[in-house]
């Protein structure tokens, strides 16, 4: 339920280059749902690639309201070091942990930096959340064996939850033409123990809201969940072919604690790049994403190539 419009959310948005998309995601969401929105956490991966692109334009415009945070390490996709938790400079570089232990807000919203907003994704967030954790886009499901084959789909967690032989039955039977990740090749006793969930069911990073005073309790440093940014191996690691994404050790934990989430298409509001992690290894494509941002930018905004509004 909505609270009025008061500025009870923050944000954690997570950079890695990007300069162009990052600024149409932070300035289309202020300009659809900024009266939702206090603080804006700005995590910066400390690589190379951050070096070579200014965001300073970005974060002039933003003000106040951003804070910025630079980490010591990047965990790239390297699973969590769970012996590690405790060091706090390990653990705030997973991504938006910063951000979730610094938020003093009833709400934090998680926000890939590839996003146009087209409309008031926190206000439908807001309205829909309830009484769960979190709200969001629930579920992987293009990539999940049991969608395919009828037992499961978007926002369907609960109903289907099947023991590990019938799991990896249906990897097994999955046609071999549609991709499906390698959990099943060597599964460990985490996979085997805990099928349920299901390996891609999780609260969609890209976009989603997390209720802090349900979900922080339960989340390390507090509780005993991973934190949300913690990638997970349940295969073999010397292959990589069973890491779980980001969000999903973390939703697991606290699905199986008991904890709900609501599924919010957000199509309405907003418009996510397709492909936007390949685009790091794809020159064609990370270019062809950051031309057509700074084209919308122009167009919405005003914005020159320069990144000055025209007759500034």
């Amino acid at each position: 339920m909505r609270q009025g419009k008061t500025r009870i959310v923050d944000v954690a948005i997570n950079v890695f280059g990007k300069p162009a998309q990052t600024a149409l995601s932070l300035l289309t969401l202020m300009h659809h749902s900024g009266h939702w929105i206090d603080t804006i956490y700005f995590i910066e991966e400390p690589d190379v690639v951050n070096d070579l692109f200014a965001h300073a334009d970005t974060r002039r415009l933003l003000g106040e309201r951003l804070v910025h945070f630079r980490p010591r390490f990047m965990n790239w996709r390297y699973p969590v070091d769970a012996a590690r938790l405790g060091d706090a400079d390990y653990r705030l570089s997973l991504r938006y942990q910063y951000a979730f232990e610094r938020t003093d807000k009833n709400y934090l919203l998680l926000l890939h930096n590839d996003c146009e907003f087209i409309g008031d994704a926190v206000g439908l967030l807001l309205d829909r959340i309830g009484e769960a954790t979190g709200a969001g886009e629930v579920g992987q499901c293009w990539l999940c064996p049991a969608k395919y084959l009828g037992h499961c789909g978007p926002g369907r967690y609960r109903e289907f939850r099947p023991d590990f032989p019938t799991l990896r039955g249906l990897y097994d039977a999955l046609d071999p033409a549609i991709y499906r990740r390698r959990y099943m090749w060597e599964p460990r006793p985490e996979l085997v123990a805990n099928p349920w969930p299901l390996p891609e069911c999780r609260l969609n990073e890209y976009c989603c809201l997390i209720n802090m005073a349900k979900a922080r309790p339960d989340t390390c440093p507090a509780g005993p969940a991973r934190p949300f940014g913690a990638y997970v191996d349940v295969g073999n690691p010397e292959t990589g072919e069973g890491v779980l994404d980001i969000g999903v050790a973390w939703f697991g934990d606290l699905v199986r604690r008991g904890h709900e989430f609501a599924h919010v298409p957000l199509a309405s509001c907003l418009r996510h790049a397709v492909g936007g992690h390949k685009a790091l290894f794809d020159t064609d494509l990370y270019v062809r994403q950051e031309e057509q941002a700074l084209a919308v930018l122009n167009a919405r905004f005003g914005a020159t190539s320069s990144g000055k509004k025209d007759g500034s």
